[in-house]
């Protein structure tokens, strides 16, 4: 079932105005002294991870009653719902800290489980990304023009946030099988760098062990600028997917991506 125009213009303008206000408090809190927090997971978590994302339920739930939330630091609900907004406060919470600008607010909004809008905030690096299913994809509301790519995989720059380069996981024999492939790697960025592939800055990014939050507010920038974004065996991105990710702008260097993967 398709929405209306209006509609849909109603609520990308309701995430934009909670996009304005994480970036405020952003641009304030990272000049003070941050507080690190650490999850179960030993992952990092800040009061500004905390405080963004309360903000964000607290007026999805007040405008919105009946949509589901599926976010990072608090307990999802409704998501069985026609909609579900998904929600990643700060998607690079390491680089925050640390100093490093390649972070961002990240925010989409679900239609019977496929993303029709997403957006990535970097307000230090002054960068908004926006896809929107079937209009296009921007950079700070100018369209990018689609990506016209027909790269192989051995000519493919991949980038990667390096996350798994020092932990036993079955996924790095992907990462060191294709890197005999490639020309070479490039490390970081978190959903910046999906923001930069969306540019035809970064041909191609191959991550694992994400979460939901991390890639379903990256599918419609990347799609709505020429690229390819699936799991590693050419599924669509989902609620239900696993972490292991890959976008290009170039479908055939996915395609040759995914069928070494397979083998694996």
């Amino acid at each position: 079932m398709s929405i209306e125009q209006k509609t849909l213009n109603s609520y990308i303008s309701f995430a934009e105005k909670l996009i304005k206000k994480s970036e405020k408090i952003i641009l304030t809190q990272h000049k003070l002294s941050i507080s690190v927090q650490y999850k179960k997971d030993s992952s990092p978590v800040t009061k500004i991870d905390k405080l963004i994302e309360s903000n964000f339920r607290k007026e999805i739930k007040k405008k919105y009653p009946t949509h589901g939330i599926y976010g990072e630091e608090f307990k999802n609900s409704k998501i069985d719902n026609e909609f579900i907004w998904v929600i990643d406060p700060i998607d690079g919470t390491k680089n925050f800290i640390h100093g490093n600008h390649a972070f961002g607010t990240l925010i989409t909004l679900l239609h019977y489980g496929a993303p029709i809008f997403g957006i990535i905030n970097s307000p230090l690096m002054k960068k908004n990304w926006k896809g929107i299913k079937g209009k296009g994809a921007y950079l700070n509301n100018k369209k990018i023009k689609k990506n016209k790519s027909f790269l192989s995989l051995k000519e493919m720059v991949i980038s990667h946030s390096g996350m798994s380069a020092f932990k036993e996981l079955p996924e790095n024999k992907i990462y060191n099988k294709i890197g005999k492939i490639i020309r070479y790697y490039v490390f970081g960025g978190d959903c910046v760098q999906y923001g930069l592939l969306a540019e035809g800055k970064i041909p191609m990014v191959v991550e694992c062990d994400l979460k939901p939050f991390d890639f379903l507010p990256l599918v419609n920038l990347i799609e709505e600028s020429g690229g390819t974004i699936t799991d590693w065996k050419g599924n669509q991105l989902s609620l239900k997917s696993g972490g292991n990710v890959v976008a290009s702008i170039s479908k055939k260097a996915h395609s040759d991506f995914i069928k070494i993967s397979k083998t694996i």
